[in-house]
């Protein structure tokens, strides 16, 4: 298993230090790590840049409300999820990451990620992660979007 992508063992060892200590000191086992971002044995992923703990959905693709609806039911590490905002999910993106453009900690198969907190359709939002393009035409992709659940940090880790 490659548990540190994209950086040496003594940069990925001062990273983990950097963000909280030793993985006992967390209260959770880090199992990978890339770049900025840190995946925990829960399936959490923590932003060490933008403070924010990210979760994958179920890997099929879905209407924003199914997505909404995901998102507010899931109770893993605590609870408290919510959908992205437009500039959330946006941060994720790194072009030649991953099969999708996406960081290989939070895997989805489908290039579409839905955004917004609102049910109306005008704060239905949808990213590709295939090109960085985003929109809303008021019907989800032919393979649905996929769904992230996003909170603030919360105390040591899961």
């Amino acid at each position: 298993m490659k548990v540190f992508r994209n950086l040496g063992v003594a940069a990925a060892m001062i990273c983990i230090l950097s963000i909280g200590g030793t993985t006992a000191a967390l209260g959770a086992a880090i199992v990978a790590v890339d770049r900025h971002l840190v995946r925990y044995a829960s399936g959490v992923v923590y932003d060490t840049e933008s403070g924010l703990e990210w979760y994958a959905g179920p890997d099929r693709g879905m209407s924003w409300l199914e997505a909404s609806r995901w998102v507010t039911a899931l109770g893993i590490a605590g609870g408290g999820w919510r959908m992205p905002t437009r500039r959330e999910v946006k941060t994720l993106h790194y072009i030649g990451d991953g099969i999708n453009n996406m960081t290989h900690l939070l895997y989805s198969t489908g290039y579409w990620i839905w955004a917004g907190r609102e049910p109306s359709s005008a704060s239905r939002w949808i990213f590709s992660y295939s090109y960085g393009g985003e929109g809303w035409h008021g019907e989800a992709p032919p393979d649905g979007g996929r769904a992230l659940a996003v909170r603030p940090r919360r105390g040591p880790h899961p």
